[in-house]
């Protein structure tokens, strides 16, 4: 085989791992802290282990891998602080985003919005949860595609698949979160008419609100100490 479309071959390869990893991690199947072994993702893949290590060194420059050596590939685990500042990025970004988009939004722009909500809305109501997580992601990086802004796009995809992973860690159990849900699509819904409407701030206030909606239902405060009771303990 000709050696230019070896590369290629290998470059198709390693986007399409790439791709299925992150999708993965979308929908939360790879977990905080879940091994990723060269071999087995060798044999899974048909690729060779220098396909696979460009895979994981390109995820591990995203901070969505930590590799340790002498032990491995591992799904990251982000900090409270660090997922504190992975919020805080995404406000930076996606409020910009949003009101450019306002800008230059159009017909075509909503219905590709318009078609995005309603794939979401399927995966609710067939309880297809962990795509409907992907399908949410993916709705906010088309937020950028459409406003014609690919480099704070590229910084967002990052930083979105790296909220997957706090979500994952650190998302309410519904025992200990007296938060009620949003209703699955609302705010996504409710920014169309916004953005059609021309309503740059509205816009821009709605996302900060969703954002940190979101932000809300996780467990992002440092645990506190509580004094142990050592009689409690050991004469029980």
């Amino acid at each position: 085989m000709n050696e230019n479309i070896k590369r290629r071959t290998a470059k198709r390869d390693e986007e399409s791992i790439y791709d299925q990893i992150l999708g993965a991690i979308f929908e939360r199947k790879l977990l905080p802290g879940t091994r990723l072994k060269e071999e087995e993702l060798c044999e899974v893949f048909g690729v060779g282990r220098g396909s696979v290590r460009k895979v994981l060194q390109r995820l591990a420059h995203e901070n969505l891998v930590e590799t340790i050596p002498n032990s491995g590939s591992f799904i990251a685990k982000p900090t409270i602080k660090e997922s504190k500042e992975v919020f805080q990025a995404r406000l930076l970004i996606e409020t910009e985003l949003v009101r450019e988009l306002a800008l230059v939004f159009s017909p075509e722009k909503r219905q590709a919005l318009e078609d995005h909500v309603a794939r979401e809305q399927m995966a609710h109501d067939t309880g297809n949860h962990n795509q409907r997580i992907r399908l949410s992601g993916e709705y906010h990086l088309l937020i950028g595609k459409l406003a014609d802004k690919p480099v704070l796009t590229e910084f967002l995809r990052e930083i979105i698949s790296r909220t997957s992973l706090i979500i994952a860690l650190y998302e309410r159990t519904k025992s200990n979160s007296g938060d009620v849900p949003t209703p699955p699509c609302r705010d996504h819904r409710q920014l169309i008419e916004i953005l059609e409407n021309g309503e740059a701030e509205k816009a821009v206030t709605l996302m900060r609100d969703h954002l940190l909606d979101i932000q809300s239902m996780l467990n992002l405060d440092p645990p506190t100490e509580k004094p142990v009771d050592l009689r409690s303990i050991f004469t029980s």
